[in-house]
């Protein structure tokens, strides 16, 4: 599953004080058969971005099939 996925990591784009931008904190996950695309900064915790941007993923790959159904 994880082949699946391109998981790439970069400093957080919104103004937050002292706290954003130490680390890498906002992620993009790519998934690569649908070539869908979410980007996640929202939150302090790394792990809770790639956490939202999988559900991001998960939402879109629904809404895919549900189309693909109704065809």
């Amino acid at each position: 599953m994880e082949q699946e996925y391109i998981i790439e990591y970069y400093p957080p784009r919104n103004a937050g004080g002292q706290h954003v931008g130490i680390i890498s904190k906002g992620i993009k996950i790519t998934h690569i058969p649908s070539g869908l695309i979410a980007i996640c900064d929202m939150e302090r915790s790394q792990m809770r971005n790639k956490e939202t941007a999988m559900r991001m993923i998960a939402a879109g790959l629904n809404q895919l099939t549900r189309e693909e159904k109704s065809l």
